[in-house]
């Protein structure tokens, strides 16, 4: 076996089967011979509430703003489960005979940050169906400001911590306390002072605070508190940073750890941690305060005393920068990370995901409330309900109206894709890329970086010397021949070339990748402004493989966006059965750093508007010069997506912005007018995009004309099958590389001459979503090409037969109609020879619609 490949067997779903009639396609003609756009000749079948509302779902409210009581408004919640049958320190010896849930926050006399509070407390005996009166667990006190209670449980003994922050002491320094309970949350100690393991501060840090949310105990029983700094200063110079304060002898004394290391280039914020089944430990927080950005993460390898440096996580898609819920569901037979965030620009969008990957990458995800949402963290109760505390509603961009309680379970959260009864179905199997056997285009090694942030500790780095072309392969062994997912995890920079990805030298119908990454993008034309590193999960398509020795390479098909050309991979994945993944979103808002950059004119930030996306929108008053703006989206796996934009709803603007939009196939420009349709998605297109940074959507106006620059949406439609992929065979016959007719999809095409049938070639594309999809193909037509090309399409419906003039309407997609297909069932196009001239095979396109 090549390398740590290791197998996780997650257990396998019930299924339910649905069965729809469906209609045969049979598409029109066009008079010129090519096929017209067909509908499905019936309707669409009725929704069928199914697996959408499997699980179960409740919500109850804890605090609420609008209430007749003394508070303004609460923000910043912790939540702590102690476990049924857990027998407390003051308990009698009696154990629980429920699941204790303890919630707090912060009771705020004024709205905003500033001021005096009560720390609260609200506590359920019975898993969170009924809870206490909302009563002060600490009390405001004058010459203090409470703040961040946060609770960790010690399961091994019972033992209930709650840690706080208080004003800054006499010199200075912000103070942390904690108290204990040793009867699940009923009554709590007098609180010991910690400020004095804070002393020494070489970062100029003031505010000291536990972070909100909660503690983790680890396997070993060390309990780790994260605890969050910042220099009183602005956000440029602030020295945000997050170390920890951990206890190997169950509370009875705390150290403090070295801090994650601090740098201006990653302002870890506000964070979580959970422990990987490895024993490493992860921390992951939100990027300083305000904006749209990556989250932040580092590694331990010492059970949290010290931590590796910072990089940006990829795992989910950069939002509104803000505190986010992280969880440890389930370790094991399957491990599961759950994951609660505002997906959105804004406050807004509470949403949950699940990851089954230790956190590398989040399969699943389910909206809670599209409405305002803010922080919010996450527990489970015994029986396996989760638990999501959150703040929502009102119209403060920065506070919320009330602190609400959701109650549900994994077929809820997952629209019955897992549940602890049946297991998610799915077969992972993951391989070790840095290893001795990688080996370059020129014969020798890659170089292997130790890093550990990379999974196993360490990655391949190379600089490919010859340029497009260069390569690095590593070979892994598969144990049951079967189709498997491809997944790869990258490590990302801005000295990254664009990738073509490919096992047993056929290219992966996804393997196109930029993973190039910038903090900033000024950083392409400005070398003092940091760049960024991190690591993401790329989704590469499908392979059926038989069972022994394969081999992955990664080849240099261009310099990335950041003009350089290297190589980085950490682990390739491999993945059988379960439901597919969620499809996939890009948003580039205007607040993104990463991804938005004025280029020329004068533009100027306005928040606060209504029909804005997001937070803001960029505008350029009329003048005599010409305006230009750049969004890049960071597109998380190749394919063709679904192009909109949104400006705000606004006469003055102008009707002739002038949108270029830089895509996998080259450039198209479009002109829109931002002065109707505004305060929503206006789409502009469908276009196929390579992973990572390299496409980008640029905005201009000319002299007189008023623009606004809001925000771009990226949304997965389908994939392309290219005839050098993997989802490209020939079934018979031998049809051969050419590139003598210009204008083909990719590297060549493949043609044929004619036939009586017997020569067969094969497209297969992925379907992770059911529905009617558009089918396309491309070619290049000439005079002795086929008039009479026979497509068949296979779909759920039966098969179809499309002829396509090829001597015609070449280079260019040309549609064989919509087809409804199966999720999870593969869309297949064939082409034979039998026609009256030569056919040519190239590529397909499936788009949904």
């Amino acid at each position: 076996m090549t390398g740590s490949n290791s197998r996780r067997t997650l257990l396998r779903a019930a299924g339910t089967s649905l069965a729809l009639a469906l209609a045969l396609l049979v598409p029109a003609t066009n008079p010129d011979g090519t096929p017209a756009a067909t509908t499905v000749a019936q309707a669409m079948p009725a929704t069928v509430q199914g697996a959408a509302d499997a699980g179960s779902f409740d919500e109850s409210e804890l605090w609420d703003s609008t209430a007749e009581d003394a508070y303004a408004s609460f923000h910043v919640q912790g939540l702590a489960v102690v476990p049924e049958k857990t027998v407390p320190p003051a308990g009698g010896g009696q154990a629980l005979p429920d699941d204790v849930v303890l919630t707090f926050t912060e009771g705020r006399f004024v709205t905003g940050d500033g001021g005096d509070k009560d720390l609260l407390v609200r506590r359920s005996t019975d898993g969170g169906r009924t809870w206490s009166a909302s009563a002060p667990v600490v009390p405001a006190e004058a010459g203090q400001s409470w703040g961040s209670a946060t609770p960790v449980v010690d399961e091994q003994t019972g033992r209930v911590f709650l840690f706080y922050k208080g004003s800054a002491d006499a010199d200075g320094v912000g103070s942390v306390f904690v108290r204990r309970s040793d009867d699940a949350g009923a009554t709590w100690s007098a609180p010991e002072d910690l400020t004095s393991l804070f002393a020494a501060n070489p970062y100029g840090w003031t505010r000291n605070s536990p972070t909100p949310g909660h503690g983790i105990q680890l396997r070993t029983g060390r309990l780790l508190m994260p605890v969050t700094h910042r220099a009183p200063t602005t956000a440029a110079d602030a020295n945000y940073g997050v170390d920890m304060l951990y206890s190997d002898d169950h509370g009875a004394t705390w150290r403090r750890s070295a801090p994650v290391p601090v740098d201006t280039a990653y302002p870890i914020n506000e964070s979580r941690v959970y422990e990987r089944d490895d024993g490493s430990v992860v921390v992951g927080g939100r990027w300083g305060s305000g904006g749209t950005r990556y989250r932040i993460t580092a590694t331990s390898t010492d059970g949290g005393k010290s931590w590796s440096a910072p990089v940006i996580d990829g795992a989910v898609a950069p939002f509104n920068s803000v505190d986010a819920g992280l969880l440890r569901y389930s370790g094991g037979s399957v491990d599961r990370l759950l994951f609660s965030r505002p997906d959105s620009s804004a406050r807004e969008n509470m949403t949950v995901s699940i990851s089954y990957d230790e956190g590398a990458s989040y399969r699943y995800s389910r909206v809670v409330d599209t409405g305002p949402s803010y922080y919010s963290d996450l527990a489970r109760l015994s029986d396996g309900t989760i638990l999501l505390v959150y703040g929502k509603d009102g119209g403060d961009p920065s506070f919320p109206e009330r602190i609400a309680m959701a109650r549900f379970d994994l077929a809820w959260l997952t629209q019955g894709r897992d549940s602890l009864a049946t297991g998610p179905g799915l077969t992972r199997y993951d391989y070790e890329l840095a290893t001795p056997e990688a080996r370059t285009d020129t014969g020798g090694s890659p170089s292997i970086v130790s890093d550990p942030n990379a999974l196993g500790g360490r990655r391949i780095g190379y600089t490919a010397p010859g340029g497009a072309g260069d390569y690095v392969q590593v070979p892994f062994d598969v144990a049951a021949a079967g189709t498997y997912e491809v997944a790869v995890r990258v490590h990302r920079h801005r000295y990254r070339g664009l990738l073509r990805v490919g096992v047993d030298d056929r290219a992966l119908t996804q393997g196109l990748i930029d993973p190039t990454v910038l903090n900033d993008l000024a950083a392409l034309d400005d070398p003092a402004v940091p760049v960024g590193e991190g690591y993401q999960v790329y989704r590469l398509g499908t392979v059926t493989l038989d069972a022994g020795r394969h081999t992955i390479r990664f080849t240099l098909a261009a310099p990335g966006y950041g003009g350089d050309k290297g190589i980085g991979v950490d682990q390739l994945t491999l993945t059988a059965g379960g439901s597919a993944p969620d499809v996939p979103d890009a948003v580039a808002d205007n607040d993104l750093a990463p991804g938005f950059e004025t280029v020329s004119g004068a533009w100027t930030r306005v928040a606060g508007t209504a029909g804005n996306y997001g937070q803001s929108c960029h505008r350029h008053a009329a003048s005599t010069s010409g305006a230009q703006a750049r969004f890049r989206p960071d597109v998380p796996m190749s394919g063709v997506y679904s192009v909109s934009t949104w400006y705000p709803a606004d006469k003055t603007l102008t009707s002739r912005a002038s949108y270029v939009i830089e895509h996998a196939e080259g450039r198209t420009t479009l002109n829109v007018d931002q002065s109707s349709g505004g305060g929503t998605w206006v789409p502009l297109g469908d276009f196929t995009f390579s992973a990572g940074g390299g496409g980008a959507v640029e905005i201009s106006a000319g002299a007189g004309q008023e623009i606004a620059a809001d925000a771009v949406r990226l949304s997965y439609r389908g994939a392309v099958v290219d005839n050098d992929s993997a989802g490209y065979e020939a079934v018979a016959g031998d049809w051969n590389k050419a590139t003598g007719v210009t204008g083909y999809y990719g590297d060549n095409y493949r043609t044929h001459p004619a036939g009586t049938g017997d020569a067969v070639v094969r497209w297969r594309s992925d379907v992770p979503v059911g529905g009617a999809y558009e089918v396309a193909v491309w070619y290049t037509a000439a005079s002795n090409r086929a008039s009479d090309a026979p497509y068949t399409v296979h779909h759920a419906g039966g098969s179809t037969v499309v002829r396509v003039d090829q001597r015609a309407h070449g280079s260019q997609w040309v549609s064989l109609g919509d087809f409804w297909f199966t999720a999870g069932q593969p869309a297949t196009v064939e082409l034979s020879d039998a026609a009256d001239g030569y056919v040519i095979a190239d590529a397909v396109r499936l788009v949904r619609r």
